[in-house]
């Protein structure tokens, strides 16, 4: 029989999951705190998760004040704060994206954007990009780069799937095809180690989606929500995206996500074509609107643009 606390939970949890050196208790502002005293700077930031750094007060309001008000409701009924949230985050995201699902996560945003991607045009492959993360869901994961080599790979894709090298327009040009339902790509590829892509060839993908008629998912699951001085990558290389995925910074450290697409695509969805229990609940649309709000009213882009040129 386990004795602590500290033994119990090593016993009972999967460990799945390379851990640092020390255990924090509490966070504020940009420091995580431990029982021992030490205040150690999050440059990590929780996973590109931690927006407004620990204990925001507006972040924390909006939490208790919803939570108190209604803690949770289903995609069933129509909420007021599910529709601040949608308008919040569709006007904070570049054009022509103007209808959101919510969602749980970054792989269940990108699940649910390939999803649409091969029911609205029909196809059945989709390309992405050597060295790309999408998650490790089975759709998601089909589409990450040496997943099939790793434990989170399923034993078959779902759907055709072939992978573009890096900043090769040649090889986009000629893999994007007519029988291509979508190209998924970062603006700029996080677990690869920070790649940035040459502009050209992200302005070659949209050429070659609009050419055979494939659509183009930026997922930016780990790009956007101001983390690299825009509202997403797509206004910062100004890319013109069909459908667009966020997570991770959008929630500030609560569980939740989205997929963004354009007008023309959410038409062709009705009841039962995409569906989550807890996506859109009531406590994760007060966390993404208040999260928007306060990028915007404490000048956040502009302090990640200012801070940008020093590191």
């Amino acid at each position: 029989v386990n004795t602590s606390n500290h033994n119990q939970q090593e016993a009972h949890l999967s460990e799945v999951y390379p851990t640092l050196p020390f255990k924090p208790i509490a966070g504020r502002g940009l420091y995580l705190e431990t029982a021992e005293g030490r205040h150690i700077l999050d440059l990590y930031g929780g996973h590109a998760v931690a927006t407004l750094g620990y204990g925001h007060p507006r972040l924390s309001s909006a939490i208790a004040e919803q939570a108190e008000q209604l803690f949770f409701q289903s995609n069933a009924v129509r909420l007021d704060i599910r529709d601040e949230a949608a308008n919040s985050l569709a006007a904070f995201a570049p054009e022509p994206l103007s209808r959101v699902f919510f969602v749980n996560s970054g792989a269940e945003a990108n699940e649910n954007a390939l999803r649409i991607a091969l029911k609205s045009t029909g196809r059945k492959k989709i390309i992405a990009v050597e060295h790309g993360f999408h998650g490790r869901t089975a759709g998601a994961a089909a589409v990450t780069w040496g997943a099939k080599e790793s434990w989170y790979g399923f034993p078959h894709d779902p759907f055709e799937v072939a992978f573009v090298p890096r900043n090769n327009i040649n090889a986009l040009n000629t893999m994007v095809d007519r029988d291509s339902a979508a190209l998924i790509v970062e603006p700029v590829q996080g677990v690869a180690g920070a790649f940035n892509f040459e502009p050209e060839f992200l302005n070659a993908a949209r050429a070659a989606c609009d050419d055979s008629g494939a659509l183009l998912i930026l997922d930016e699951v780990q790009t956007g929500v101001g983390r690299l001085g825009a509202p997403f990558g797509a206004d910062l290389y100004g890319l013109s995206a069909d459908i667009l995925t966020t997570a991770k910074a959008l929630g500030g450290g609560f569980p939740c996500g989205a997929v963004l697409m354009r007008h023309e695509l959410a038409k062709d969805l009705g009841p039962g074509d995409l569906g989550t229990t807890f996506g859109g609940g009531p406590l994760a649309c007060a966390v993404i609107k208040t999260i928007i709000e306060t990028i915007l009213n404490e000048n956040l882009l502009q302090s990640v643009q200012k801070i940008s040129t020093r590191i």
